[in-house]
């Protein structure tokens, strides 16, 4: 149970930071692009500093941060991807049946 609770608050966090984006796109008008960049390297920078905060020796650590954080990306992208194809191809369906 607390597993599925721990995922559905990452989720709702998650969710936080997209309205955000979603927000500097739409009522900013914020382009697309510098905004995707902007939460990567919001990302990368808040990993690097969780990383430091939590390493006895950040030198050391560093390239199996680098491989747990990439790998990890990697698979959370990967899922993001498959779902907008699942997603894109639905629609797609829908509008060549109407």
């Amino acid at each position: 149970m607390a597993s599925k609770e721990t995922a559905s608050n990452l989720f709702k966090m998650a969710d936080e930071f997209i309205e955000l984006a979603n927000r500097l796109v739409t009522s900013e008008n914020k382009d697309l692009e510098d905004v995707g960049s902007a939460l990567r390297y919001a990302s990368a920078r808040f990993s690097a500093h969780e990383t430091a905060y939590k390493s006895k020796d950040l030198a050391a650590e560093r390239n199996d941060a680098l491989a747990w954080f990439s790998k990890q990306y990697s698979e959370m992208l990967e899922e993001n991807l498959d779902q907008h194809i699942e997603h894109f191809e639905t629609l797609k369906n829908k509008t060549e049946n109407h």
